[in-house]
């Protein structure tokens, strides 16, 4: 298994500001994580302790197209970035996923937390 992957001509192996910076300039997208400082301001903000959230909600905006199916609907599925699925796009409603499953629910367990490396038998 490769770890490189390219992404605008240019391979990478981490994730980086550059890896970042590429991959929103190839796929057209709107840079929101460079405007907010980068990795420079994640490492910043993560020194201040942070708070682990899981949700998991229907998405009435786009129907988390954005996640498995082809997103943005307005570019052809055949740009980068815009395939991230084998879902339709007709999938992912609110209205059907509340439909089909009204008594839907989630149990989160077993969750650990504590110093890195802490958590799990070495």
């Amino acid at each position: 298994m490769s770890r490189n992957i390219t992404v605008g001509g240019k391979t990478f192996n981490s994730v980086t500001d550059d890896f970042c910076n590429t991959q929103k300039t190839a796929f057209g997208d709107s840079n929101d994580y460079e405007k907010r400082g980068g990795h420079k301001k994640l490492s910043e903000v993560l020194d201040q302790g942070m708070v682990l959230v899981m949700s998991l909600w229907d998405d009435h905006a786009v129907n988390m197209l954005w996640l498995d199916s082809d997103y943005p609907l307005d570019k052809s599925p055949s740009a980068p970035g815009v395939a991230r699925g084998t879902c339709p796009t007709s999938s992912g409603k609110p209205s059907d996923v509340e439909s089909k499953y009204p008594d839907a629910s989630v149990t989160y367990s077993n969750i650990k937390y504590g110093p890195i490396g802490s958590t799990m038998p070495k």
